[in-house]
This record gives structure tokens, C-alpha cells and sequence, in this order.
């Protein structure tokens, strides 16, 4: 049997790559042939980008490509390396004629993981929805996630469509199975994320070591609340640690966090492997935190798309641990230490249902 897997396995991205890996990895453990397909460079970053709409802006550019040459050009190349060597993809099929042919030596194709029915994330293209010439019943949506409370009239006339041909229909958090009930009536099943397919022992064999001593890693992705820079800073200060943070390339310029921008997805899972606290707004930050069973807070973001890390957090009991508003969070007489073993049994039920999921999807 041969699987192909459709998601952004390009992106530079630490939470995009590793669940690529995951997905393809889980396939393979349950004895398939499974491959990444080469179709879309969404998240590919290149080092320096000019913008010359105002004086603001150009001047915006020069500052971030100056910071770039301090930390992404080491970036890049572990991001690339680790697509190629450890995720795994096919020969490139990056236009749809290309795609379409390359198809039919699959028995299967899966999308997903990831933001990938994100109507701008997906960058409009239909590969995602499995718009390709091959059976309903070979198509398998995997966790992937809207990243959108709903879609517009716009999205619903042309990707329902294509999600209802799918024969098997999972997503990752909630707020899919809803949107999926509305448009289609379809009852979707609620899946792990692939990351969580695998095990701590699982990731172990990949994890490189962190070379930083007693910190807490800080990792932000998206649009970080006013004040979480703040809680960090309180609850490192308390128990005595210093802060290592991946953050955007403004971040850089911020005092009193050490910058570990520069480091690709097995470095970031020693990150948090090794780490003594996690303060993340990563829905995959979150993930690897609990997998690694480390204490941890999630503060949610300051955008719409919280659905997937509440999912997470209230299936695996952990709700506590989402910070709505870090400005008002009392670290010291709010935060509790976490019961793993509680956590691991949860987990361990959740993985088992995803992976009966997969294993119906494709007749094993």
C-alpha cells in the first residue's frame, strides 16, 4: 500500500515540518508506504524581503534583513535539511497536471495535518481539499484545521464541495466538527494532532539537546498578547531561570531574552525537552510541552484561531493551564503542578481512537 500526504511540508515552521515528519512516520509504524508530496512551497520563506509601498515600510525592510543575516541563515538551512532528510518527500509535482498524474500511483491521499483549509494560509489551493482524480473513498482528511471560526459564502461554494467528497473526514479541534456539521451534516471525528501519534520515546530518537542550563523556554508564533513578555519575565524571575525564546524577528531586538531564533525542529524539541517551564502560544508549543510532560502555560492569542489549543487542553484535562489574559494571571496562586499521569492516560485513549481512525481509513 502507498500513501501520499498533502501539507505544508516546506514551511519554515517548527510546529508544520515536525507534524509532516509525524504523520509520515505513524503511517509507516503501522507498516505502509507513505511519502510527503513535493506540491507546494506554502511557508517557504526566502532571507531577505524588500517592501517599498512607503518610507516606513522600506526602512521596516532594512532593519528585518539585517536581522535576518544574524539568525535565519542558519535557520533556513536546518529547516531545509530536515524537510529533505527526515520528513522525506516525492520528486517535485508542484503545478496541478503534474500533481494530477503523479497521483495515481497512490492507493491513498491524505491532507493535513496542519492550518491547511485556512482559506488564506492555503493560498487558494484546491490540492489541499483533495481536489484531485481519484475515489471519494481513497481520499483521508487528517486533523487538518479551518484556523477560521467560519468560512464566507465565498469558501463554503468552493471548498465544501470538495470536503464533502472526502470519505474520511477528521479535524483536530472543535470548532472543524462544527463547521464541517453545518455544511455538510457529516459527524467529522475529533483526532489528535499527528505530533501526538507518536510518543515521548518516539520523538527521543530525533530530540537534539539543548546546550542551555536551568530556563524557561518562551516560544511565540503568532500575535502574542500585550503583557505575556511580561508574565514570562515574573515567573523566570521566581523560580530563577533565564529565558530562551523563539520568537518573530522583532523579538530579536528585545533585552533580557536569549535568542535561540536560529534553530530548526530537532533542536526545538531539545528546547522544550530540556526546558525547566514553557510559556508558549504555539498550538504545537502546547503539544510538545504536554508530550514531553513539562510544566507549562499556553497564553491564547490575540487572533481567532484558539480553537485547536482549547480543544487540546480541555480533552486532556489541562484547560487550567490556557492563560486568557496574562495581565490578570496570578503565576504564583494560579498555577498548579501538573498530573502527568492523569494527562497520559487521557492521551493514551485519544491515541488509540486517532490511530483506529487511520487504520479504518485505509482498510488495515
Amino acid at each position: 500500500m502507498k500513501i501520499g500526504i498533502i501539507t505544508y511540508h516546506r514551511s519554515q515552521n517548527h510546529g508544520a515540518q515536525l507534524q509532516a515528519y509525524a504523520t509520515k512516520t505513524a503511517l509507516c509504524k503501522l507498516g505502509v508506504d507513505a511519502e510527503v508530496l513535493d506540491c507546494n512551497t506554502i511557508g517557504e520563506e526566502s532571507m531577505f524581503e524588500w517592501h517599498f509601498n512607503s518610507l516606513r515600510a522600506f526602512l521596516g525592510s532594512i532593519k528585518n534583513n539585517v536581522l535576518s543575516l544574524v539568525s535565519e541563515r542558519k535557520r533556513n538551512k536546518l529547516f531545509k535539511a530536515f524537510s529533505q532528510n527526515m520528513v522525506g518527500v516525492s520528486k517535485p509535482c508542484l503545478t496541478k497536471v503534474s500533481l494530477d498524474k503523479i497521483i495515481k500511483e497512490y492507493d491513498y491521499v491524505i491532507t493535513g495535518s496542519d492550518q491547511v483549509w485556512h482559506p488564506q494560509i492555503c493560498e487558494d489551493q484546491t490540492c489541499f481539499f483533495l481536489d484531485l482524480p481519484v475515489s471519494s473513498n481513497q481520499k483521508i482528511a487528517y486533523a487538518p484545521s479551518f484556523g477560521v471560526p467560519d468560512y464566507n459564502h465565498i469558501e463554503v461554494e468552493k471548498y465544501i464541495p470538495l470536503i464533502n467528497d472526502i470519505a474520511h473526514l477528521s479535524v483536530r479541534e472543535e470548532k472543524g466538527v462544527e463547521i464541517i456539521k453545518k455544511y455538510t451534516s457529516r459527524e467529522a471525528k475529533l483526532v489528535v494532532d499527528p505530533t501526538m501519534l507518536l510518543t515521548r520515546e518516539d520523538w527521543n530518537e530525533i530530540v537534539k539537546p539543548s546546550h542551555y542550563k536551568k530556563y524557561l523556554f518562551y516560544f511565540t508564533i503568532l500575535d502574542e498578547q500585550p503583557g505575556t513578555d511580561a508574565l514570562v519575565r515574573k515567573i523566570a524571575a521566581e523560580k530563577g531561570l533565564e529565558i530562551v525564546r523563539i520568537g518573530s524577528l522583532k523579538d530579536l531586538m528585545k533585552p533580557g531574552f536569549k535568542n535561540a531564533r536560529a534553530n530548526g525542529p530537532q533542536e526545538f524539541l531539545g528546547l522544550i525537552r530540556d526546558a525547566d517551564f514553557v510559556v508558549t502560544t504555539s498550538f504545537h508549543g502546547t503539544v510538545f510541552s504536554i508530550l514531553f510532560e513539562k510544566e507549562f502555560l499556553c497564553v491564547l492569542n490575540n487572533n481567532n484561531r484558539n480553537s485547536r489549543m482549547e480543544t487540546l487542553t480541555l480533552r486532556l484535562g489541562l484547560k487550567k493551564y490556557l492563560v486568557q489574559n496574562p495581565n490578570v494571571f496570578n503565576f504564583s496562586k494560579e498555577f498548579e503542578k501538573i498530573n502527568y499521569e492523569h494527562v497520559k492516560q487521557k492521551l493514551d485513549i485519544l491515541r488509540d481512537d486517532s490511530l483506529c481512525f487511520l487504520k479504518e481509513s485505509i482498510g488495515l
